[in-house]
């Protein structure tokens, strides 16, 4: 006979399970990172407004595991834009852009690695620039998200996971996706009440601010130059095509190396990633980052540049962009 003590002490943990179960089975359903299979329930829609906007480094690195590709781009949302099917119809090979939101240098490289773990790969492109350039210049989510990767359970029980699935169920049944309030509450402090939406207010903000944060305090980090020269050997040794692609930012946002008496420091970074596989430039004075209107902000180029960055460089026809 069980006692009654036992038949509490099942009951309390019958309570305190049955939430988790119920949790489990929920995110095993909506699993907006695609984490256990692709077949959830959720649309393409709700994904790329959930998972995909609020953690793209974990929702890509997921993806390019699922869906390993020998040919890859690796970076931050400057290199997002690209258009992978333009790619695609030049070379006839099918490339991934594994992205993330704010990739600092040290994590670009990280995922680099990490890609080489799923992918016997052949062509590698790694989108870089000087304001990455920074020993201060530093983040280390790469490695929870490998964590988060080998582990189901840490993949489970995530923090951030848990959030996105809330707000994924929200979009799901309301079609209305959940904002990311507190972001937006910094973003309107930071612009002084003024909405982000307005692109004056916001390419001023991205001049005097972003520019001052990258650039007012700057090391030469020779830890990067180190690593980047390891994936340049590990790439001969294994013969892929390595590519570095300098990306351009506008004159207005190249103003502030000369303001923050950086610009020797950014010719040392040219001289030393020359180095290391091809490098083709754009970040310098030329039609491109003269023009505004080729800019969404001062470091995002739009579509129409996107697309003659993809088409000078898979074609190998360099008119703007040169070999450094």
């Amino acid at each position: 006979m069980i006692s009654q003590d036992l038949k509490k002490l099942i009951i309390k943990l019958g309570i305190f399970i049955m939430p988790i179960i119920l949790y489990m089975v929920v995110l095993s359903k909506i699993d907006p990172f695609n984490y256990f299979s692709d077949s959830n329930i959720i649309s393409e829609e709700t994904e790329y407004k959930t998972a995909r906007k609020l953690n793209s480094l974990l929702y890509n690195a997921i993806n390019f595991k699922n869906h390993p590709t020998p040919n890859i781009i690796i970076g931050d949302s400057r290199i997002k834009r690209l258009p992978i099917s333009e790619i695609e119809k030049i070379t006839g090979d099918k490339y991934f852009i594994l992205h993330s939101n704010a990739a600092k240098l040290n994590e670009i490289i990280d995922l680099f690695w990490i890609s080489t773990k799923y992918s016997k790969l052949e062509n590698v492109i790694l989108g870089v620039n000087f304001n990455l350039f920074n020993e201060y210049a530093y983040a280390n989510r790469v490695n929870e998200v490998e964590k988060i990767i080998d582990n189901p359970l840490m993949y489970i029980f995530n923090g951030n996971v848990l959030e996105v699935t809330i707000k994924a169920i929200t979009h799901h049944l309301s079609g209305i996706s959940t904002p990311n309030i507190s972001r937006n509450i910094m973003l309107k402090k930071a612009l002084n009440g003024k909405s982000f939406k307005d692109k004056t207010t916001w390419w001023e903000f991205n001049i005097s601010t972003v520019a001052k944060n990258q650039y007012s305090k700057y090391k030469y980090p020779e830890s990067l130059i180190d690593r980047l020269k390891e994936v340049d050997r590990y790439c001969k040794k294994n013969n892929i095509n390595l590519k570095l692609l300098n990306v351009p930012h506008h004159n207005d946002y190249r103003q502030r190396i000369i303001d923050f008496k950086l610009t020797k420091e950014e010719a040392r970074y040219k001289e030393e990633i020359k180095k290391i596989g091809i490098v083709i430039d754009y970040d310098y004075s030329n039609s491109i980052t003269n023009c505004r209107h080729c800019f969404t902000d001062p470091i995002h180029t739009n579509d129409s540049i996107s697309l003659l960055i993809v088409k000078e460089v898979f074609n190998d026809t360099l008119v703007i962009g040169k070999k450094l």
